[in-house]
């Protein structure tokens, strides 16, 4: 039997939970016999919706926004249905309602709907079997990932897993200074980084590590591994190793300290160093700008340019690449960024000095190159500081904020969007190369074609591209089919347009020209 429905008062929110007779024994003890998991529940919802109304670059329709992050949970069981409308909340269960509020003045707040999620979450514990048998952590998940994913296609949500091997690629993490690979003993070293603890106490390429602090980690899988190898800064891990040669194990006791992974590689090619820049977290500018100066003191006055690699850099923090950029740039604009939290308006100011002292750059781009990459990209393309070669760029030009979860988890909402020093939006459009290599067969030819004043040039495509607005459909369309992310027919023909433009000061001053924006400050 059901109990009936109870008309709404204007003033006064009136909650009504309904249960069928096969359920109302648990109606009785379930929702409330885990007090603390319902606190951190409540705890958890209420997060995840202050900070995404607070800072999302759009205001948040919270009805809206409830009802997609509820629809996940019908991927766990199907009988599962939220519906909301301008007076009710109803979630169901086989068609029965499980849990009703009628919605007050109450109802534009966010942890007025958070409230509301929790109690819907406790009462389908109790409605559905395979839901209720579910770890926690996945009502977090299932939820966040439906309803950020409504919001735009970059905000969302990692849990606590996740956001401790985000962080790892951001901000480092307490380590050892070894890259392992998997191995029948457990796992191989493949590096053993100078200058770190495992240097320092002696472990070296080839060595197997059988047991980490006394537990044997045979067949334990690799990310497992790395997990037990890291921990806090200055602690220690013991290690059992086998070494070829080697009757008996070695026991080793190594320190941890603060490991940032690097995301900057310096190579040569004759006379022009290539740096390669991965992603990027707090350390990238300073050794980008160790790279240079190596590139300089290795090679001297021989060396003629850089080649800076951004293709498949898919970004990383943005403070980096306005660091980045400043290096190569005396003054002006490198980026602007602009969204709805007062917090978000900024403007990114070049400052003097030149870590290259005016050595010609050509930076590689391609579709996997991204967010942060694009702000580097764009800055040094404007400015006439490097001609940009290779294909449109992926066209993320969003911020997103990180937020900490009370669970360990993060939030990544978008909060702004970014602006290249020329004034257009490098969202969904991206950034056009000076020298479009899409498709590309001859180095020589694709780069003639793009320094023509025709159709194909690359002024007009540039042109084009920083007047297109991305919001016209047949624009976005046309500018997209431009310079493709196709893979060339042979060879690095980038490399080799790159080394064109290096080894021809004529060549390279006209493709800055080219692609400098006369008004770009």
């Amino acid at each position: 039997m059901l109990f009936p429905a109870i008309a709404p008062h204007p003033f006064r929110s009136v909650t009504a939970i309904f249960c069928g007779t096969v359920l109302l024994s648990a109606c009785a003890s379930g929702p409330d016999s885990d007090p603390i998991l319902n606190a951190r529940m409540k705890t958890m919802f209420e997060a995840i919706y202050t900070e995404t109304a607070n800072v999302h670059i759009d205001p948040v329709d919270l009805p809206r926004f409830t009802r997609t992050g509820l629809s996940a949970f019908k991927a766990i069981d199907t009988a599962l249905e939220p519906e909301i409308d301008e007076r009710a909340f109803v979630f169901k269960y086989d068609d029965e309602p499980i849990f009703t509020q009628y919605l007050t003045v109450a109802a534009n707040e966010p942890t007025y709907w958070a409230d509301m999620v929790t109690q819907a979450v406790r009462q389908s514990r109790i409605a559905s079997e395979s839901f209720a048998d579910l770890p926690e952590e996945d009502y977090y998940e299932t939820f966040a990932d439906a309803a950020l994913a409504g919001l735009d296609r970059f905000s969302r949500y990692a849990n606590p897993r996740d956001a401790a091997a985000l962080k790892a690629e951001r901000v480092g993490f307490g380590g050892i200074g070894i890259e392992i690979e998997s191995h029948p003993d457990g796992a191989r070293i493949e590096q053993v980084e100078p200058g770190k603890p495992a240097a320092a106490a002696g472990l070296v390429v080839g060595d197997r590590i059988a047991a980490i602090d006394g537990s044997s980690i045979r067949n334990l899988p690799l990310r497992t591994i790395t997990e037990k190898l890291r921990g806090p800064v200055d602690t220690a891990v013991s290690l059992t190793i086998r070494r070829d040669g080697l009757p008996n194990p070695l026991s080793v006791e190594v320190g941890r300290t603060q490991i940032v992974p690097n995301t900057v590689f310096l190579s040569r090619i004759n006379d022009h160093a290539v740096i390669r820049i991965s992603s990027f977290n707090e350390r990238t500018s300073k050794r980008l700008a160790e790279a240079v100066s190596q590139a300089r003191s290795e090679t001297g006055t021989a060396l003629t340019g850089l080649i800076l690699d951004l293709r498949g850099n898919l970004g990383g923090l943005l403070d980096q690449a306005v660091d980045s950029a400043d290096l190569f740039l005396d003054a002006g604009l490198i980026s602007r960024a602009d969204g709805r939290h007062p917090r978000s308006h900024q403007r990114f100011e070049a400052e003097p000095g030149d870590v290259a002292e005016g050595l010609p750059v050509v930076v590689l781009i391609n579709g996997a190159s991204a967010s942060a990459a694009e702000i580097l990209a764009a800055a040094l393309q404007d400015h006439g500081r490097a001609v940009l070669v290779g294909m449109n760029s992926f066209g993320k030009g969003s911020i997103q904020t990180v937020i900490d979860m009370p669970n360990g988890g993060e939030l990544y909402i978008t909060w702004a969007r970014f602006m290249a020093p020329s004034g257009y939006a490098l969202d969904r459009l991206g950034i056009m190369p000076t020298v479009c290599t899409s498709g590309a067969t001859d180095a020589v030819t694709t780069l003639n074609t793009a320094l023509s004043g025709g159709p194909d040039g690359a002024r007009t495509m540039l042109d084009r591209r920083r007047r297109a607005n991305a919001a016209d459909e047949k624009t976005a369309k046309a500018i997209l089919s431009l310079c493709p992310w196709r893979p060339h027919a042979s060879g690095d023909i980038d490399i080799g347009i790159a080394e064109l433009l290096l080894d021809s000061p004529a060549l390279m001053r006209r493709a800055l020209d080219i692609g400098r924006f006369a008004d770009a400050s």
